[in-house]
């Protein structure tokens, strides 16, 4: 039997905790160990050999506390790194976009990124508050479903 590697997931949620909820799924489902940005920073990365990242978007950026947290990771030499984020815009090209940039930032620490997801989120954030938000309800159980599969896929390429 091939021994299982050490996975650790750093997430970041603000606003309805969408990206908790996602990072909940992953981690249980990859039996990683979780901890918040703000927990994180006393973790020795070194320890692990999947690194994975879970933040929301907002106006087209990761959470500034996962920028942060990226910004000043150390050079790794080609740990595996996975990257998961909600967001009330799911536009395709959006999206890419914003994952590549962080994708690129991960890969400038020698993070060997293996494959993300994006799910939708409620996002009640800036002038989207004033007509109730958008994305209501998500993550849903599709949402969280999509989140499993997509850690199962992980668990094949790791």
């Amino acid at each position: 039997m091939i021994p299982k590697p050490k996975i650790i997931i750093i997430y970041e949620s603000y606003h309805h905790q969408n990206t908790e909820k996602v990072a909940h799924i992953i981690a249980q489902r990859l039996q990683a160990n979780l901890y918040h940005t703000d927990e994180a920073k006393s973790v020795p990365l070194s320890e692990y050999e999947v690194i994975g990242i879970g933040t929301g978007i907002y106006y087209g950026k990761p959470h500034r506390k996962i920028h942060s947290f990226i910004n000043n990771l150390p050079i790794f030499n080609g740990q595996k790194s996975f990257l998961f984020t909600t967001s009330g815009i799911i536009y395709k090209k959006y999206i890419q976009g914003v994952s590549s940039k962080i994708i690129h930032r991960l890969e400038e620490k020698k993070l060997k990124v293996i494959d993300c997801l994006s799910i939708k989120g409620w996002d009640t954030f800036g002038p989207l508050k004033l007509i109730g938000g958008i994305n209501k309800g998500h993550p849903d159980l599709v949402d969280l479903y999509n989140a499993e599969l997509f850690a199962n896929k992980l668990i094949n390429e790791l």
